[in-house]
């Protein structure tokens, strides 16, 4: 993997992360423009996600792309509780451990 499809599947994931939150702002708010903002940007972001996956795709094997989408069961909570005030119990924080563990034994 070059240094770039690994940079493009990092932002992917960062993307997909993002647009939970966007649709998880919309949901309390889907009647209002903002909601609609929230939503809209939120589906932007996830076509952009899929895309880029797809792009990478192209020339790295699947069983190494899969591990990267393990970052947005550590990017969404931290969202959550920066932006929502969502509590994390404490052994969220083992099983960050484990996802960051097991996905550098995977990709290197």
């Amino acid at each position: 993997m070059t240094k770039f499809e690994l940079m493009l599947c990092v932002v992917a994931v960062m993307a997909s992360s993002v647009s939970q939150l966007c649709i998880k702002v919309a949901s309390g708010q889907i009647r209002t423009f903002r909601g609609l903002c929230a939503l809209g940007v939120g589906g932007l972001l996830m076509l952009f996600s899929m895309l880029a996956a797809i792009w990478v795709l192209r020339t790295v094997q699947l069983s190494q792309l899969v591990p990267f989408a393990a970052g947005a069961y550590v990017l969404v909570p931290v969202g959550s509780r920066l932006f929502f005030g969502e509590y994390l119990l404490p052994r969220f924080w083992v099983g960050v451990a484990s996802i960051v563990i097991g996905v550098y034994l995977a990709v290197s």
